[in-house]
C-alpha cells in the first residue's frame, strides 16, 4: 500500500460525511471537515514513515539523541558571553567594564576587602565611576594619585578615604559641580579623609567662591585628616551637624565673602585638632552656628581678616589652642563676637588659649549684639603685644608672658605645610 492509497483508505474507514453542521457561518469550513483533514494528514504520516528506509529512521534517531542530553533536557545554545557593565569614564565617554577583571588590571588591589577601589589599575580610574555605582554605607577607597576632577557625593552615608599616600583632587580648570565645589556633598552623612583638595575657582558671574568642599543645605558631614588649599574658597557648609578632625586649610578665602572655612544656617560644628591659616583676604574661620566648639587647633592670620569670626553669636567654646596675629592683616580683630547680629543669643568662652600677636592694635572684639552675652576668658597667655579687649568681656584670669612682640611672617608655630 502506498501513502496516498493508506490516506484514501482511512477515510473511508472514518464513515463520515462532509457536511455543513448547524450554527457554522457562511464560509467557515465545518468542524467535521477539520477533523477528517486531520485525519487525512496523521494517516499520511504513518504511511510515509512505514515507507521510509531503515537508514531515514537511524537519521532521525542520531539527531533526536544530538538534542537531549543526560537528564532527558534539550540542550539550550551556547551562553552568550559577558560584555560587562556599562559606565562613564572620568572624561564623560561611555566604556564597558572587563567583567572578568571589573575593568582592573591584573595588578593588586590597594584597597581593603569589600570597598569600591579608585586608581591607576584599580577597580575605577575615577571617584565619579564609584559614586555612580555606590550604595548608602559603601565605602570608597582612593588610591594615591592626581584627580583632576569633580564630583557629587549623592549617597547617603557613604565614607570616601584615601589610602596609602593622601591623594590629590586638583580642580585647577576643572569645570565645578553646580558651580559650587570641587566635592559636592549632596547627601547627609557623608565622610572624607585623607584626602588633598585644591584650585577650586568660578567666576565672578558665579559668585567668585569655588569651594573645596561644600554641601547642600542640612546635609551633615565629617572631615578626617582633609587638606584643603589655593582655592577661593575652602570650606563652605550650610546647616548640617559638622565634624572636622586634624584637617588642615590654607592659602583660601580669596575676597571679603570667601573665607579658609565658614559654617552658615542651622548648624553644628565641632573642631579637632585641625589648623585654619593664611587666608589671602577672609577669615580664618568663620561661624554663624548656634553651637561652635573647637579645641587643639591652631588659626594663624597674615594677610587675611579676623582669626575667629563668630558672626551671629551662639553658644562657643574655645579650648587648648593657639591664635596668631602678624602684621599687615586686613583687620584688627584677633576674635570677633556677634560681629553681624544675634541669631544665636549665647556667650562664649575661651580657656587655656595660647595668643601670639605682632600687631599692637589687635584686639578681641565682642561687638554686643547679643546684650548681656559677654567672652569669658579663662588661663588665656599672650606673646607679644596683648590684644585690647573691646565690648563686653570677662577676664578670669589672663597671663602675659612678656616675650618680645615676634616679626612679622616669622615661623611662630609649627604647621605641615609651609
Amino acid at each position: 500500500m502506498n501513502a496516498r492509497s493508506g490516506a484514501r483508505e482511512a477515510i473511508e474507514l472514518s464513515g463520515e460525511r462532509q457536511f455543513p453542521i448547524s450554527g457554522s457561518r457562511r464560509g467557515e469550513r465545518p468542524v467535521r471537515g477539520r477533523i477528517a483533514e486531520a485525519v487525512l494528514i496523521f494517516a499520511w504520516a504513518i504511511a510515509f514513515l512505514s515507507a521510509a528506509p531503515a537508514l531515514r529512521a537511524s537519521e532521525l534517531v542520531d539527531k533526536a539523541a544530538e538534542l537531549m542530553i543526560a537528564d532527558g533536557e534539550p540542550h539550550l545554545p551556547p551562553a552568550v558571553p559577558r560584555v560587562g557593565t556599562i559606565r562613564r569614564s572620568a572624561d564623560g565617554q561611555i566604556e564597558l567594564v572587563d567583567p572578568k577583571t571589573n575593568g582592573a588590571s591584573p595588578s593588586a588591589s590597594l584597597c581593603a576587602a569589600n570597598t569600591l577601589c579608585v586608581g591607576k589599575g584599580q577597580e575605577y580610574a575615577s571617584l565619579s565611576a564609584a559614586l555612580a555605582v555606590a550604595h548608602e554605607r559603601n565605602v570608597i577607597e582612593i588610591a594615591a594619585g592626581m584627580y583632576r576632577e569633580s564630583a557629587t557625593v549623592a549617597v547617603r552615608d557613604l565614607t570616601i578615604r584615601g589610602v596609602d599616600a593622601r591623594p590629590h583632587f586638583d580642580c585647577a580648570g576643572v569645570a565645578l559641580q553646580a558651580h559650587k565645589a570641587c566635592l559636592l556633598l549632596a547627601a547627609d552623612g557623608a565622610t572624607l579623609e585623607n584626602l588633598d583638595i585644591s584650585g577650586a575657582e568660578i567666576s565672578e558671574e558665579a559668585g567668585l567662591n569655588g569651594a573645596c568642599i561644600r554641601n547642600e543645605p542640612n546635609m551633615s558631614f565629617t572631615l578626617r585628616n582633609v587638606i584643603c588649599h589655593q582655592s577661593q574658597a575652602g570650606l563652605i557648609a550650610q546647616g548640617g551637624i559638622i565634624l572636622i578632625e586634624d584637617s588642615e586649610f590654607y592659602d583660601n578665602g580669596w575676597n571679603e565673602f570667601a573665607h579658609n572655612v565658614s559654617f552658615g544656617g542651622e548648624c553644628s560644628v565641632t573642631v579637632r585638632g585641625s589648623v585654619f591659616r593664611d587666608s589671602r583676604v577672609g577669615h580664618e574661620f568663620k561661624s554663624r552656628c548656634f553651637s561652635t566648639v573647637i579645641a587643639n587647633s591652631i588659626f594663624r592670620s597674615t594677610r587675611g581678616s579676623r582669626d575667629i569670626d563668630i558672626a551671629d553669636g551662639g553658644v562657643t567654646s574655645l579650648y587648648h589652642s593657639i591664635l596668631v596675629k602678624t602684621l599687615g592683616t586686613d583687620s584688627k580683630d584677633l576674635i570677633g563676637f556677634a560681629s553681624e547680629s544675634c541669631t544665636h543669643p549665647g556667650d562664649m568662652l575661651i580657656k587655656d588659649v595660647r595668643i601670639i600677636n605682632a600687631d599692637p592694635d589687635a584686639q578681641i572684639r565682642n561687638f554686643d549684639r547679643c546684650a548681656g552675652h559677654a567672652i569669658f576668658l579663662e588661663t588665656v597667655s599672650f606673646e607679644g603685644f596683648p590684644p585690647k579687649k573691646v565690648g563686653y568681656i570677662k577676664d578670669g584670669g589672663a597671663a602675659i608672658s612678656g616675650l618680645a612682640p615676634p616679626s612679622s611672617g616669622s615661623a611662630i608655630v609649627p604647621l605641615s605645610h609651609p
